[in-house]
């Protein structure tokens, strides 16, 4: 049975809402303003998620989606809606998390947004299916796997990969096996990781197929393993990446922004707005991608052991003591007030779970300025109340569009004690 939707707005994880009845309906692929047929499926939280059938009556926003995958393909969900249109929707996610919390902010600075072909980061899918393997990424809410030709949001480097992985997973996982093919483009080349679900034992056929799949792509590094475990299979050049004038050799599977455009745009809110800071903390650091390079002495905290290895790689070769790097769980054992205050400045980039236990250290603090990147508003604005409540205030505020036509957006915004 289908039914008849006006659609109201865009929900923050990229569906069409509407409501007849007292019922809420999430419908994919629709528009504000837009009339459609939809067939509803199951419940979904506080509301019922429906399949779309047909659009009855269109936004005069909406536009014919680039790629051949869309709406199949779990990557993409908003490439029917205009550019501006799109912009300003995600902008306003911001907005709504702020107002919610309370949190009293400036007008934000114009977003700086990614376009086509600019992912440098890409996590394949990789099934093999008797004598052929499927690369690409899940479907939409499923564990099936769209076999992709080319990835319109993905760097040519990245699409130029899916077709020798194709060939060589064929001879390498046994059959109905899956994998996982983390592609990060450094500056010296792609440095991939490939993370089977079940790990088979790498014989010498196995082996030398990964040797051939690593010099077919020219790839920097092959490893082979989950990342705490990753072993390097072949090292062809060191993966570097360049932070300035520092060069850093990332863990395999290591996260970078997804943008190189995400990453010199928040690199250079860190600098200018820390430019007279000569004591900085880098709080959940990963291997210092916004901070290493500035001026200054520079205390790196970090979870993850291979990152907090490399960034200490990085601090040997500086010397001086100018750079330190220590692994910290910042969730369970945050820097407290006492530690912080021996800083100017505080940049933390949180998982997407923000840094409540870390924030409320910061708000306790004498900390005269802190830098928050985040990649989720929600979280944002939860933690961005208790700085406020802590005696700071939102000075400035940047919207980070790295994740192109999805609901995921990321931020980096500008704190100062009153």
């Amino acid at each position: 049975m289908t039914i008849t939707l006006d659609i109201l707005e865009i929900g923050a994880r990229g569906d069409g809402i509407a409501e007849v009845g007292g019922e809420r309906y999430f419908v994919p692929f629709t528009l504000p303003g837009e009339t459609v047929e939809a067939e509803p499926l199951e419940r979904r939280g506080e509301g019922m998620a429906a399949r779309l059938v047909e659009v009855l009556a269109p936004s005069r926003h909406r536009e014919t989606p680039p790629c051949a995958h869309f709406a199949v393909c779990g990557g993409c969900a908003l490439q029917h809606w205009r550019r501006d249109a799109y912009t300003a929707w995600k902008v306003g996610l911001i907005e709504r998390a702020l107002v919610q919390r309370g949190v009293e902010a400036p007008p934000f600075e114009a977003p700086s947004v990614s376009g086509p072909g600019e992912r440098r980061r890409a996590d394949f899918v990789l099934r093999r299916q008797g004598r052929r393997t499927l690369a690409g990424f899940h479907e939409r809410a499923s564990t099936r796997v769209v076999d992709v030709g080319t990835c319109i949001i993905a760097r040519l480097s990245l699409n130029a990969m899916l077709e020798p992985l194709r060939t060589a997973l064929v001879e390498i996982l046994p059959d109905g096996a899956s994998a996982d093919a983390v592609a990060n483009e450094t500056d010296t080349g792609i440095d991939l990781l490939l993370r089977p679900y079940k790990r088979p034992d790498l014989s010498v056929d196995r082996r030398q197929a990964l040797v051939e799949l690593a010099d077919r792509s020219d790839l920097a590094r092959l490893s082979w393993g989950d990342r705490a475990r990753a072993e390097p299979i072949v090292i062809r050049r060191q993966p570097l990446i360049m932070l300035g004038d520092v060069a850093v050799e990332p863990p395999p599977g290591a996260f970078l922004q997804a943008t190189k455009r995400g990453e010199l745009a928040m690199r250079a809110a860190v600098a200018a707005w820390t430019s007279e800071a000569t004591r900085i903390a880098d709080l959940f650091a990963g291997i210092g991608s916004l901070s290493l390079g500035r001026p200054g002495r520079l205390s790196l905290f970090e979870s993850d052991r291979a990152s907090v290895v490399a960034a200490d790689a990085v601090a040997r070769r500086i010397g001086g003591n100018r750079v330190v790097a220590e692994r910290r769980d910042l969730f369970r054992n945050p820097l407290q007030a006492k530690e912080l205050d021996a800083f100017d400045a505080v940049l933390l980039d949180p998982p997407r779970a923000g840094a409540a236990a870390q924030a409320a250290e910061i708000a306790r603090s004498k900390v005269p300025r802190v830098v928050y990147a985040s990649c989720d508003p929600g979280s944002f604005a939860r933690d961005a109340r208790t700085l406020q409540e802590g005696g700071y205030r939102l000075q400035r505020l940047i919207p980070i569009d790295q994740f192109l036509w999805s609901a995921h957006l990321e931020l980096i915004a500008l704190f100062d004690r009153r």
